[in-house]
């Protein structure tokens, strides 16, 4: 019988899950939907430990594997460190080499066959250390676009570095290759994709008219909108969404459709009033006034007409797949990622095509056929995307990497 596969999980994240109670990003959610099924795999024996050590952390880790993960509580490396008295600043966390850890700790670890983190790059001690580590790749978006703040591109300047002298579990095919191109010296063969999932939890179909009323009334939302995902992240590409809708109500005269735009309202609003958008137009785009609670997603998303995600770069697209799990039919940028993602269960445009994207707005508002036939394919291919799923190639790709010489 083969021994099960000891993978050692950064606790990171989960402290954070912890410290933030329920306002959580969605990077902390992934981490726990794809957990939850990786230490249920019985080909893996899974433990924790922190890759950043904070005292505040430490603690806040415990609770957390306590609660969610109890049959692992006993399977969480930890040893307060005697130099660390005070609760380290967020900046300092990663500005810092930690040695308060005695060698003893990291012994331990290194009895483990693999170190792997979900998101942040290991820390020197943890670097230094000869257990095979592994990391959950997201994108090198920092390294190629402008505009992010020096912040993040030292950190994804020092995940790319771990993945040169270890391993990497890429979130789409895509990413995969956009990260051997940029950096010659990562090792093509020690780059594995493991697709994402939605949560079922949270992206489901549903139109109960109760709980439609509830949420309308909530957000003052419209009737009858498109909805779309938005930020402060330029290459999300929301001005050529709105400029395609503008072009789409000034054609076609269309009386009773909104655009919703959730995420950050001060940015949206004052994207819009730099647009200099017609009055008639300007009208019709709904920005809700507070972020959307996370238990409120499937019904804004089941009660839309269509979802519109024409970002220009991204290394999965995970809400064009929220989209699809319940029921929508979506519309997204047919570059990087999202190809993977959307397949033919959806419309797929150049994502500076004006003319294009206004066409298709009117084609779905005016054609309730077309909106559920890509309803139906949309929930057809989300069926595809599981965390099951992700964590069994998870568990395949960790037991290839164990095998590895150290």
């Amino acid at each position: 019988m083969t021994l099960p596969v000891k993978v050692v999980l950064d606790g990171t994240l989960f402290s954070e899950c912890e410290l933030r109670g329920a306002n959580r990003d969605g990077m902390m959610r992934l981490t726990e939907d794809i957990t939850e099924e990786l230490v249920l795999n019985s080909e893996l024996d899974i433990s924790f430990a922190s890759n950043y050590y904070v005292e505040k952390y430490d603690s806040a880790l415990k609770r957390f594997i306590s609660e969610h993960y109890p049959r692992n509580s006993s399977k969480l490396f930890s040893k307060n460190p005697p130099l660390i008295t005070n609760i380290l600043k967020w900046k300092e966390m990663f500005k810092t080499s930690l040695s308060g850890l005695s060698t003893s700790y990291y012994d331990e670890i290194n009895n483990q066959d693999i170190f792997h983190s979900f998101y942040y790059p290991f820390q020197k001690n943890v670097y230094k250390n000869r257990i095979r580590k592994s990391i959950t790749f997201l994108d090198i978006i920092p390294l190629k676009l402008n505009g992010y703040p020096e912040s993040l591109i030292q950190k994804t300047k020092a995940i790319v570095e771990c993945i040169v002298s270890g391993y990497a579990i890429s979130i789409s095919s895509f990413s995969r290759e956009d990260l051997i191109n940029f950096d010659k010296r990562i090792n093509p063969e020690n780059v594995f994709v493991a697709p994402l999932a939605a949560s079922q939890k949270l992206f489901y179909k549903n139109i109960d008219r109760h709980d439609w009323e509830d949420v309308k009334e909530k957000y003052a939302l419209p009737d009858h909108y498109f909805l779309s995902v938005s930020g402060n992240d330029k290459r999300k590409n929301i001005r050529h969404l709105i400029k395609s809708f503008n072009k789409f109500i000034m054609q076609e005269k269309p009386g009773d459709i909104h655009l919703v735009l959730t995420g950050n309202g001060s940015h949206n609003r004052s994207m819009l009033d730099d647009m200099n958008i017609n009055k008639e137009v300007r009208d019709k785009i709904f920005i809700p006034d507070t972020f959307v609670d996370s238990n409120d997603l499937a019904v804004l998303y089941s009660n839309s007409i269509s979802f519109f995600f024409m970002s220009l770069y991204e290394g999965f697209g995970l809400p064009a797949l929220e989209a699809m799990q319940c029921g929508v039919p979506v519309v997204a940028s047919s570059t990087t990622s999202l190809p993977e993602v959307v397949g033919d269960a959806g419309i797929l445009l150049s994502p500076t095509n004006e003319d294009d994207l206004c066409q298709v707005m009117n084609n779905l508002y005016s054609d309730s056929s077309l909106r559920e036939r890509y309803g139906n394919l949309g929930l057809k291919r989300a069926k595809t995307f599981s965390w099951k799923r992700c964590a069994e190639e998870y568990a395949a790709i960790f037991k290839q990497i164990a095998s590895n010489p150290r």
